[in-house]
């Protein structure tokens, strides 16, 4: 029986090394408010965690539960990868959406927090209320609140 050479054994992993799928890990975090956020590591504060594995190039996905998921994509990835773009646009804009949320209850607070001071005994002081209270529904309109 003849030996396997070391040499040409080395070679075809290093050429094969290349062809494997790459893996990633995501975790999908959801809070009480319906804010989403994707990120490489553990949630934090209390959010619903759901951990996503991608692998890249052949559209592989595998929940925490350890179920498959296959994305349609071919050899080449692209599905894979226009899948994950997708998730990361829609957690991109539901997390401005909570943001703009988040301003519009800002700016309404703000200007009931003025139109309190509209009752203020000093003439400075209204005409301050009066034009911070402007400015705030500017914001308002601008966010479209």
């Amino acid at each position: 029986m003849r030996a396997v050479p070391f040499v040409p054994l080395l070679v075809v992993a290093a050429v094969m090394l290349p062809f494997q799928a790459g893996h990633a890990a995501m975790f999908k975090c959801t809070w009480a408010d319906g804010t989403v956020a994707f990120q490489a590591g553990p949630c934090q504060g209390g959010a619903k965690e759901q951990q996503v594995r991608m692998s890249l190039p052949f559209g592989h996905a595998e929940t925490r539960s350890g179920a498959p998921k296959r994305s349609g994509s071919t050899s080449s990835g692209a599905p894979a990868i226009r899948d994950t773009r997708d998730a990361q646009s829609r957690a991109i804009a539901e997390r401005e959406e909570a943001q703009r949320r988040d301003r519009c209850r800002s700016y309404g607070d703000s200007i009931d927090r003025q139109r309190v001071l509209l009752g203020a005994a000093t003439e400075s002081a209204r005409q301050s209320a009066v034009r911070e209270i402007g400015v705030q529904e500017r914001k308002l309109k601008e966010d479209r609140c």
